[in-house]
């Protein structure tokens, strides 16, 4: 099971959205996926809730509380042998970073007994530097993380970088920071192009190729009320953001995947 952590340390760019979206695109394209939702904002475990609730086909989803995966005695088998499996953000999970209570070798341990069981783990973190997003880059191969053009992106860049690099140094050599996303970009607005431009000059290395960004449009805002991916969507408008959006997940997935083939 590959783990791909979506992480920033700001709020608001679309991260949980476009988490969701990854996973959902793995699931479409065969493949078995579990959801974490590490953070207490908790609107992914909202989303994935109600998708699976909607699906009506409980026998191939399930789900289990966040906080069970930090628990040394913790009962997983709900969302054992099920082609998604959503571990969903709640008051237990909450109390726990609020006690600074997280087990992170429980932590560990939970994931590698799900290993077998699931192909990817999509892990969706808190957008601050927190310990449960520090504990989700620790066992992460890879991580992502969509960002917003603005005057304080490069700035804001460097700074994760810095935590990805302290956390391969000290914790976890094997993870790989496979690259920004822009997100909400509004091609009309120039200054937030000349930004993209800034970031793929300085971060070449740590930019998605070509015009690799997520569009500010109001189909897909609107996913996290209707609770369905944009390619589910019926109107016209939706299927032309699902038909520019789409592949970008799908190399996402294959980028990681192709490596779990490998056997990396």
């Amino acid at each position: 099971m590959k783990k791909l952590a979506i992480s920033n340390q700001k709020g608001g760019v679309g991260k949980t959205t476009i988490a969701i979206h990854i996973a959902l695109q793995a699931k479409s394209m065969g493949y078995k996926v579990l959801f974490v939702d590490l953070d207490i904002q908790a609107n992914s475990s909202m989303f994935m809730q109600e998708y699976i609730e909607k699906s009506q086909n409980l026998q191939t989803m399930s789900m289990v509380p966040t906080a069970q995966l930090f628990s040394e005695d913790s009962d997983l088998s709900a969302i054992q042998n099920k082609e998604l499996g959503l571990c969903f953000a709640d008051t237990d999970f909450a109390d726990l970073l609020t006690d600074d209570n997280l087990d992170i070798d429980a932590w560990k341990q939970n994931l590698d007994t799900l290993n077998e069981h699931f192909d990817l783990c999509v892990i969706d973190t808190p957008p601050t530097l927190s310990t449960s997003q520090i504990a989700a880059m620790v066992v992460a191969d890879y991580v992502i993380s969509p960002i917003e053009l603005n005057n304080y992106s490069v700035q804001g860049v460097i700074n994760f970088s810095n935590t990805v690099d302290g956390i391969k140094a000290h914790y976890n050599p094997n993870l790989e920071f496979l690259g920004l996303i822009p997100s909400r970009v509004n091609k009309n607005n120039h200054h937030q192009l000349s930004i993209l431009a800034e970031l793929q000059k300085e971060f070449a290395d740590r930019m998605f190729p070509g015009d690799f960004y997520i569009p500010e449009r109001q189909a897909f805002s609107e996913t996290s009320s209707l609770f369905m991916p944009i390619w589910e969507f019926k109107q016209k408008a939706a299927k032309k953001v699902a038909n520019n959006v789409r592949p970008y997940f799908e190399y996402i997935v294959n980028k990681v995947m192709i490596e779990e083939k490998k056997g990396r």
